[in-house]
């Protein structure tokens, strides 16, 4: 599980949430307070707040082809740095200092 936080200006509120899925991955279902959503190499991706943060829990298909798995990714990283306000490259930054830290 991992555990994104937001630049200041960008809203963590489900609606956002809801708006972000629709655009990058097409349709959701939603489990309690959770977002399931399902998107090419992702056969799972479970989104939910914690406070201000927006926390990912997700399951793959490691059987996918290259191509698939790199726009997957590709098209994760877009979803996650419109509705954050973080690069990939920042989130990567703050993660290692988490990790050291």
């Amino acid at each position: 599980m991992r555990k994104y936080r937001f630049k200041r200006g960008y809203k963590a509120t489900p609606e956002r949430l809801e708006e972000m899925i629709v655009k990058y991955f097409g349709n959701f279902e939603k489990d309690g307070d959770v977002y399931v959503v399902r998107y090419k190499a992702i056969e799972e991706l479970r989104l939910w707040f914690d406070g201000k943060f927006l926390c990912a829990q997700s399951k793959t298909n490691p059987r996918v082809d290259d191509r698939i798995a790199i726009e997957t990714l590709r098209t994760y990283n877009k979803f996650l740095e419109e509705l954050t306000g973080y690069t990939a490259k920042e989130r990567q930054k703050m993660m290692k200092k988490e990790v050291e830290g």
